[in-house]
């Protein structure tokens, strides 16, 4: 939940030495697979209804992912 990590993020950073940094979050949207019939389904939220069958049993196949791509650090004066 990407605004949960933010409002997170802000917080853990207050007095630290990451105070002031910057996080960027990058959404994938979500994709699941039915388990009955095996359409593909976007997803906006964790859970879905099949398009096809209705069925309610979804595979989740995008969108869970967390990966930090890069990292910026300037170095600090002591």
């Amino acid at each position: 939940m990407p605004d949960a990590i933010r409002f997170c993020f802000d917080v853990c950073c207050q007095g630290t030495v990451l105070e002031g940094a910057i996080l960027e979050i990058i959404e994938i949207p979500g994709l699941a697979s039915c388990c009955h019939c095996g359409t593909k389904i976007n997803l906006d939220q964790p859970f879905g209804i099949c398009d096809r069958c209705g069925s309610v049993e979804l595979k989740i196949i995008q969108g869970e992912e967390l990966k930090i791509k890069s990292m910026e650090i300037d170095d600090l004066c002591a």
